[in-house]
């Protein structure tokens, strides 16, 4: 089951884009006869149009075919693509469902291509996958110069491995798919003064975190990200490279180079000693 066709002399079709992307009609290819030669984009065996009952197009297999990647999608998995792409096209990037990389080595939920050229892939991840394919399929991607950004509702172990949003899941069956998970954060650096009444000796001179995490909705999220506004918080750990969450690059400048400066000494009352700050 998948979003998008080919159709010889038109291209690729795709439901998500008005007269799927080509001109063509819907009911020129749904229950059409005579029957439209359709293809599958990633196997290239035959398809044809068909509506879902909760009235979302797509198209399927003629006969069953595991074997193909875009088997066994379901309704649920097609409607985050579709929302993911809406969200793309609506921040003014152009988007491209399910598509595949001319050598094959990988295929895009969905591929936005900004207008200097950069791509990232957005993809939905609705099932269970371990955190040694989700890396594997990101490398794949970075290796294309391709950032992928990884979308879920599930509390998945790989979301602190790869840059991922969270998503609160839709409440009924035909509701959207529009709002993350708590996951943009903001580095202050404020005057131990200024919220310690009195100032505690063992304390510094300032406090300094990350706090603030906040929900997005869906299209903000990916807009933001896709301008840049937003970036992947990177934690360096002896397991490696950790994600801890989203900010925006001038909160992330603040927290390094905080984090780079020489601690400040302060005599300790009690024994006239130097200690550094913690």
């Amino acid at each position: 089951m998948a979003l998008t066709a080919q159709l010889s002399q038109h291209g690729t079709l795709d439901v998500t884009l008005d007269g799927l992307g080509c001109g063509l009609a819907w009911e020129a290819v749904y229950r059409a006869r005579p029957r439209p030669a359709l293809a599958c984009t990633h196997c290239g065996r035959p398809m044809h149009a068909k509506v879902s009952p909760r009235g979302g197009r797509f198209f399927a297999h003629d006969r069953r075919f595991p074997a193909c990647p875009g088997a066994g999608e379901t309704e649920e998995h097609r409607s985050l693509k579709r929302a993911l792409a809406a969200a793309a096209r609506e921040a003014g990037h152009k988007a491209q469902l399910e598509f595949t990389a001319a050598h094959g080595g990988w295929r895009a939920d969905v591929l936005v291509t900004a207008a200097q050229g950069r791509r990232t892939a957005l993809e939905a991840q609705l099932s269970s996958a371990s955190v040694d394919d989700v890396l594997a399929r990101t490398r794949r991607y970075s290796d294309d110069n391709v950032a992928a950004v990884w979308f879920t509702h599930r509390a998945a172990r790989w979301l602190t491995h790869v840059p991922a949003a969270r998503l609160y899941r839709p409440s009924g069956p035909d509701g959207p798919w529009n709002r993350t998970h708590p996951l943009v954060s903001r580095f202050s650096v404020v005057a131990c003064a200024e919220v310690c009444d009195p100032s505690p000796f063992w304390h510094g001179s300032v406090h300094a975190g990350w706090d603030h995490d906040e929900e997005r909705t869906l299209t903000e999220f990916v807009a933001d990200v896709l301008s840049g506004r937003l970036v992947p918080r990177r934690l360096t750990t002896a397991l490696g490279t950790r994600y801890h969450g989203w900010a925006a690059p001038e909160d992330v400048k603040a927290a390094d180079d905080h984090a780079a400066s020489p601690p400040t000494v302060l005599p300790v009352r009690s024994t006239g000693e130097d200690r550094p700050l913690q």
